[in-house]
């Protein structure tokens, strides 16, 4: 009798043993179902298909390597597996490694992309840079977490801020898992009264984030900020013992300078205050923000503007003169400024992009000046007539005549720079259009999503976007009628 081949030997009834899934084997009274046709070859049983459920097998070990089409799974089984959660364990520094990567291949080049002059913080943008420049990493995963955040809202030209359903929650936790670290580590460095360069850095970590996400509050970190500075002596004392805490410094008193232009005069940024005009002159100079490319003459002349606001909100009526003769210096100042010999202790853009940034400072410098001051002080910046009676006589109507020259300037200078550097004169030029032609107010939100969908800005653009036609509805004039609360709208 010939042996028998293997198509005699193929059983169709699976053995007495434990085949089967374990849907199969448990049978009724807690018995395991025999003859049941379920194997590795025959992965789907006839059992489960009929009563729709899914096979599970004790023993599942997925293959090392990705499977080719032909190994593909029946529906039913893949819906099983994928039940499982599958987690993939990953090494150490690999959120550092991840940020690292994304600063050189994206934040360098997008940084360098449109600069138009040379400026201190180009040392902190260098191709090739290794992960030990960044001493503390949770805040570097932090800032980086949240430019990915940022370049994933400007997709959409949405606002950067939670709950936009982009699919990026991920992000936002690690954003806020390390911001969470990070205060932590801040405030245990400022209870042991750490190295005040360190403090200040952790603090710039928190800020320059802060500032890009909507409704943030940005204002709290400017606020320990200048605490921290007063704490260890205040800015002369610090620049002698630390002098690269310059940097932190520079980059503080932009926001805060532009912070209490657009706050309320009883509601401003303390600190700043304190600071002489000689130790803003000297942080100031120190080298070009492109975010705020205001020379230092017209800079001094905001920052005096906002403190005579200040004191006008407190004063007494009954000795207006003080107040009068501040007004006259300042504004005297302003228009003695020259656009065309514009010169600074640091490199400047060249011509003519040069002359149109300092015209247009001045014009919204003085237009600022219109806006937020009684009409008594502001007289002061629109009658320039000499000694002997000559010179311009005043406009009839200062508000007007000097957004027209603004909105002008505005449009000269945004064909050769980025307009988002422009950002502050908007937010002047908005509050000088409440009245303003339809046509007008159309052109100045047009030019705000285009800054907000811009690569590496803040949420300036967005918060007068929100501001402006609420404003504009109100049919109001006044400055504080605009910003009627702290707004941040540096881009």
């Amino acid at each position: 009798m010939p042996p028998p081949t293997d198509a005699e030997r193929k059983k169709i009834w699976a053995p007495r043993v434990r085949t089967g899934c374990e849907i199969c084997r448990r049978g009724g009274g807690g018995l395991r179902a025999r003859r049941i046709k379920c194997d590795e070859t025959h992965p789907v049983c006839k059992r489960c298909a009929i009563g729709n459920r899914p096979c599970r097998y004790a023993l599942v070990t997925p293959s090392p390597s990705p499977p080719g089409e032909a190994d593909t799974p029946p529906a039913g089984t893949a819906q099983a597996l994928s039940r499982a959660p599958f987690y993939q364990t990953e090494p150490p520094g690999w959120d550092a490694a991840q940020a690292m990567r994304f600063f050189l291949d994206v934040s360098i080049p997008m940084y360098s992309k449109f600069q138009v002059v040379e400026t201190a913080y180009d040392a902190q943008f260098v191709p090739g840079s290794h992960i030990s420049i960044f001493p503390y990493q949770p805040g570097f995963i932090m800032m980086m977490a949240c430019q990915r955040i940022k370049l994933a809202s400007l997709s959409r030209n949405v606002p950067v801020k939670r709950g936009q359903g982009l699919g990026i929650e991920h992000l936002w936790d690690t954003f806020y898992e390390n911001m969470a670290v990070t205060v932590a580590h801040l405030n245990k460095h400022i209870n042991a009264r750490s190295r005040p360069g360190y403090i200040i850095a952790r603090i710039i970590d928190l800020l320059s984030v802060e500032l890009a996400v909507v409704g943030s509050p940005w204002r709290a970190h400017l606020q320990g900020f200048f605490a921290i500075v007063s704490l260890y002596g205040g800015v002369t004392t610090m620049l002698e013992k630390w002098p690269r805490v310059i940097f932190a410094l520079h980059y503080c008193l932009m926001y805060a300078l532009v912070g209490n232009t657009c706050s309320p005069a009883t509601d401003q940024i303390a600190g700043l205050d304190v600071w002489s005009e000689e130790e803003i002159r000297t942080v100031y100079q120190f080298t070009f923000y492109f975010e705020f490319p205001c020379p230092s003459q017209l800079a001094l002349g905001i920052i005096r503007i906002t403190r005579l606001r200040g004191l006008v909100a407190t004063a007494s009526l009954a000795a207006p003169d003080p107040l009068s003769s501040i007004a006259r210096e300042i504004a005297d100042d302003v228009h003695a400024f020259v656009p065309e010999e514009w010169t600074e202790t640091y490199p400047v853009p060249k011509d003519p992009l040069r002359a149109m940034l300092a015209s247009m400072f001045k014009a919204a410098a003085i237009l600022y000046a219109v806006l937020s001051l009684p009409t008594d002080l502001a007289q002061h910046f629109v009658s320039r007539a000499d000694d002997d009676g000559g010179g311009d006589p005043a406009p009839a109507n200062p508000r007007v005549y000097y957004r027209r020259i603004l909105f002008e300037l505005i449009e000269q200078t945004k064909a050769h720079i980025k307009s988002s550097v422009l950002s502050w004169a908007f937010a002047v030029l908005g509050a000088a259009y409440s009245d303003g032609p339809e046509e007008g107010k159309a052109r100045i939100l047009s030019h705000l999503e285009a800054m907000q969908g811009m690569e590496s800005v803040e949420c300036g653009a967005t918060t007068m976007l929100q501001l402006f036609p609420d404003f504009w509805a109100s049919r109001k004039t006044r400055w504080e009628d605009c910003y009627y609360k702290p707004c941040q709208v540096l881009c």
